[in-house]
């Protein structure tokens, strides 16, 4: 049995009390979310009265095909965060058999499934005793995006019976191709994460896509409101918002660029990354982690893979000269 760390991002509040200083002076690029969110209004408290009604899920479900250029072929339903729906997929895989993870990925595939009763595979390619195959496209934590690799896992996956599962938490808003390209295979769920782009993580807001049958199994799965309103609200005007948008998409390459060659100027040797983070590769990321930490900045490391260290994207030019300095002092002790 392949035994996987549950490790995650975002924990800069434990980071903080543990060393003693305040959050807000915690610069935490831990989670690969944006650090820029959508400027949704204020919540007002009594919008929250009510149940989410049809008309809200309706509207969002609509922005949200709009958005991720769905087929009109697929079905697509809306949960609170992929989180949650990657761990209802398993029980939708039956009977149940081996699954193929490659690795490294993101962690929390892995136990769902086992949980569900299904083998996991971390084989170096795809073997031929797996029945069902998760690809996490973009990776998390390398960056890589295999379109090659989708398409031959897809066609192996649908000629022994089993559901691929597309994480596709860290995609570009623009990477829609594959949707299209598989819009005919019944066995594929595409899972597209809401909070990271628009960086509102919190609102839990996340959407699968697929053929008609496991996307209803899923809605049943995840039962009567199960997203709240203001989620709803916030997510049809933000999915609908091309403006702000592509405004928002451009900010983010342009950020991440800055961030790659930032980390290169400074010796790190980039393993890869999205529009969202940067993974480096190098044997002392564990110390570096560390020294990083202590001057307030929290970066996401990987206990099953201790030489990868993955920087989120930093939102502002102070934000990116603290970065700066603080590897300098780094680069300048290790010399020393």
């Amino acid at each position: 049995m392949v035994k996987v760390q549950q490790e995650h991002g975002g924990d800069a509040d434990q980071v903080a009390q543990s060393l003693g200083c305040a959050l807000q002076d915690m610069l935490d690029l831990s989670t690969g979310i944006s650090p820029v969110p959508y400027p949704a209004p204020a919540i007002d408290v009594v919008r929250c009265q009510a149940l989410p009604t049809q008309t809200q899920l309706q509207r969002c479900l609509a922005a949200a095909k709009s958005f991720y250029q769905v087929p009109d072929t697929l079905a697509m339903m809306v949960g609170p965060g992929t989180q949650n729906l990657l761990q209802a997929i398993p029980a939708l895989a039956i009977p149940k058999a081996e699954v193929w993870i490659p690795v490294p990925s993101y962690n929390e595939h892995a136990p769902a499934w086992q949980r569900a009763g299904h083998r996991v595979s971390a084989a170096a390619i795809f073997p031929k005793s797996a029945t069902h195959a998760v690809l996490v496209m973009p990776n998390n934590p390398t960056g890589q995006y295999d379109e090659g690799l989708i398409e031959h896992v897809a066609d192996a996956v649908r000629a022994r019976g089993g559901i691929l599962v597309l994480d596709g938490a860290f995609a570009r808003p623009d990477q829609a191709a594959v949707l299209r390209r598989f819009a005919s295979c019944a066995h594929i769920i595409h899972l597209r994460s809401f909070g990271k782009f628009f960086g509102l993580a919190g609102l839990r807001l996340g959407f699968a896509i697929g053929a008609v049958g496991p996307i209803t199994a899923l809605e049943r799965a995840a039962g009567p409101w199960a997203v709240s309103s203001i989620a709803l609200e916030i997510g049809a005007a933000a999915l609908a918002d091309g403006p702000w948008q592509r405004q928002h998409l451009a900010f983010l390459d342009t950020q991440s660029d800055r961030l790659a060659q930032l980390l290169g100027a400074h010796g790190l040797t980039l393993l890869g990354g999205t529009n969202l983070f940067q993974t480096v590769i190098l044997p002392e990321a564990h110390d570096l982690q560390n020294h990083l930490a202590h001057a307030g900045i929290w970066t996401r490391k990987f206990t099953l893979w201790p030489d990868l260290l993955r920087f989120g994207v930093p939102a502002t030019d102070a934000d990116f000269s603290r970065l700066d300095k603080t590897l300098q002092k780094w680069r300048s002790q290790a010399n020393q």
